[in-house]
């Protein structure tokens, strides 16, 4: 599954209004002077909540030199999804929302996200440009059951 119906994408936020918010405080966001310091994993996280499809911002490493000296392990779209995950860093990763997104939103939408191992995949699983992975667990159908 690589976007979130409008059910889904609703499971995560507390209101329609709190959706429109955090569209609005984007938008204002990338308009500011604060752009330049936003993170992948902000763009990451903000594109999942918005159920689209977060993988498309992350274009896969092909020039041969960089992949033979280990850039594609540090790809930073290993390194967004670990932070996404990571207790350590959410205060960060939550600062620039300025309160539109919080923990229990992250905390909703983690299990919906795949926790890709860089070592598990090689570069030319990539080569075409397309993922092996989707960009949302099927556990999304079964979370959303339950509700």
């Amino acid at each position: 599954m690589n976007t979130l119906s409008r059910a889904a994408t609703a499971h995560l936020f507390n209101s329609p209004d709190s959706y429109l918010a955090l569209r609005c405080h984007w938008s204002t966001l990338m308009r500011s002077e604060r752009r330049s310091s936003l993170r992948p994993e902000h763009h990451l996280l903000y594109l999942a909540l918005c159920g689209r499809d977060w993988r498309r911002a992350f274009t896969p490493i092909s020039n041969a030199r960089k992949l033979a000296n280990g850039a594609f392990y540090g790809w930073p779209l290993f390194r967004a999804l670990a932070a996404i995950y990571n207790p350590y860093v959410e205060t960060q990763l939550l600062a620039p929302f300025d309160g539109h997104v919080t923990p229990e939103m992250l905390a909703r939408l983690r299990p919906w996200l795949p926790v890709p191992n860089a070592y598990a995949f090689t570069p030319a699983m990539f080569a075409d440009g397309a993922f092996p992975f989707d960009a949302y667990t099927l556990v999304v159908e079964t979370a959303l059951a339950t509700v």
